[in-house]
């Protein structure tokens, strides 16, 4: 029996000498033990689910709501897209999907701007790809359909474009619509929900997310400078959306208006109820703008109308813009930068500079463009470049 007690006595005090021993281990220990992350186990099960998550993904589809509020179901892998209308939608899609692999369409008229503008520098073998489909202004849905598209983006502001799309969808293509009346006709608003969308539609959110802050930057910078001018600071402007020979046509209602609006000009013009009208020189010696912007839709320069040598007997000389030298060409740059398109943001902050030199004396607009262009679509541009987006060619005229 004694044995038996000293045995039990025997255990109990080893197992008292463990405990302690236990509780008396170094902090350090203890901490090390906390902060260590437990392994992670994935199942045989769950990597294989994982696989075909990713298998049916590539081919299956996603639902976007498109700029007409058209819920369109639209393939997750996407390999050939055509752009069936004429707007700058092509040097947004490839700002935000860095290339133009994917594109086999564009209108004639969007591809001579394409030829003709630094989209040159990101597209691959721009020749090759069709216009066939676009004859006469209107879209030949056959020729359409020989594209193979997996996708078509088409202007819902277009009525004939929409037309045409009711017929590809009735064939299953599908097609996703791009306003180009956003927010009053905010040209940079614009372009900011085409990048939205687009990055919806190909999955490239992240670069899509930068350009539209940037964006949504340079509007509060400019608003918040024009915003402290007084009525007797603001100086009258115009902006030309197109010169041939002797027709003038004035921006009306649609990117003109938005455009002087936002960069606090006094408009003579915003009584014009269409997006262009054509004006001729006794209505602009009556507004008698302090400033005139010329679009580059046009082939003349600035030059030609402050020398007097746009048209045919057409004098400008007694216009205070010309009689101030204050007429300005509009660049092109990825695209014309009068309506909306991937230079949207430069092209604000362009005519504020040129309306308001003092105003914007801190604005570098050769360093904006350069950062600009590096940061989002990785060119970096030469002094002899800027000189081509400032002075646009004669041939990049709207066609």
């Amino acid at each position: 029996m004694k044995k038996m007690t000293k045995l039990l006595s025997l255990v109990l005090a080893v197992m008292m000498l463990a405990a302690y021993a236990v509780g008396c281990a170094p902090k350090a220990s203890e901490e090390k033990t906390e902060a260590a992350e437990p392994e992670t186990i994935v199942s045989e099960d769950t990597a294989a689910g994982s696989e075909e998550e990713e298998t049916t993904d590539e081919n299956g589809t996603h639902t976007v709501t498109d700029g007409k509020g058209n819920e369109v179901e639209v393939p997750n892998k996407i390999e050939r897209v055509a752009i069936i209308s004429s707007m700058p939608l092509a040097s947004v899609y490839c700002m935000v999907a860095g290339d133009n692999q994917k594109i086999v369409g564009l209108t004639a008229a969007s591809k001579n701007a394409a030829v003709n503008s630094f989209l040159t520098r990101i597209v691959d073998d721009l020749d090759e790809i069709s216009t066939d489909f676009s004859k006469d202004g209107s879209v030949n849905v056959e020729e359409v359909l020989l594209l193979e598209p997996d996708v078509v983006f088409y202007n819902t502001n277009n009525a004939s474009d929409c037309e045409a799309v009711e017929k590809l969808k009735n064939m299953g293509i599908a097609c996703v619509g791009f306003s180009t009346t956003i927010g009053d006709n905010n040209t940079v608003g614009t372009f900011q929900a085409w990048v939205k969308l687009l990055g919806e539609v190909l999955g490239e959110s992240l670069q899509a997310d930068a350009i539209v802050k940037y964006g949504e930057d340079v509007q509060k910078m400019v608003a918040g400078k024009v915003a402290a001018l007084s009525e007797e600071e603001r100086k009258s402007a115009i902006i030309l959306s197109n010169y041939v020979n002797n027709t003038i046509t004035c921006a009306g209602s649609t990117f003109g208006r938005y455009w002087l609006g936002a960069i606090g000009a006094e408009n003579p013009s915003t009584g014009l109820e269409t997006p262009t009208a054509e004006v001729n020189l006794e209505q602009l010696y009556q507004w008698d703008p302090e400033v005139i912007f010329l679009n580059s839709f046009s082939a003349y320069t600035a030059e030609d109308i402050l020398n007097n040598t746009a048209g045919e007997g057409q004098d400008w000389s007694g216009i205070t813009a010309v009689k101030n030298g204050e007429v300005y060409k509009m660049p092109l740059g990825m695209y014309y930068w009068f309506p909306p398109c991937s230079d949207s943001p430069l092209a604000l902050q362009w005519l504020a500079k040129n309306l308001y030199p003092e105003l914007f004396s801190d604005l570098d607009m050769d360093a904006v463009i350069c950062d600009y262009y590096s940061e989002f679509y990785g060119i970096e541009l030469t002094e002899e470049d800027l000189n081509t987006l400032y002075n646009p060619p004669a041939e990049s005229a709207w066609q």
